[in-house]
């Protein structure tokens, strides 16, 4: 049997589809490079994001602890007016000789 010799069509299309292949290649390993970066760059920005959360929670805790303490001031305050006690206008330092 005789072998056949490959025409010139069926070898330019042999090339065509070899550098369709090596260009399908490269392309797609453009767009994994690509990928990757866009990967990396959306990891960063969330790292900062929980940094930033962390850092507004620990701010959000601070003013609740400040609140509850004003509002605990007040409360004492408007207990010892229900008792009748006042606050006093001027504070006296106690005088020493009358000590016992």
């Amino acid at each position: 049997m005789a072998k056949k010799k490959p025409t010139r069509a069926s070898s330019y299309g042999r090339h065509m589809l070899i550098v369709t292949l090596i260009v399908a290649t490269l392309i797609s390993g453009l767009l994994i490079v690509r990928q990757s970066f866009l990967r990396l760059d959306t990891y960063t920005q969330l790292t900062e994001l929980r940094l930033q959360q962390d850092r507004e929670l620990s701010e959000h805790s601070r003013l609740l602890i400040e609140k509850e303490s004003i509002s605990s001031y007040a409360l004492v305050q408007n207990e010892a007016q229900s008792d009748g006690m006042v606050y006093p206008e001027e504070l006296v330092k106690p005088d020493s000789s009358s000590a016992p």
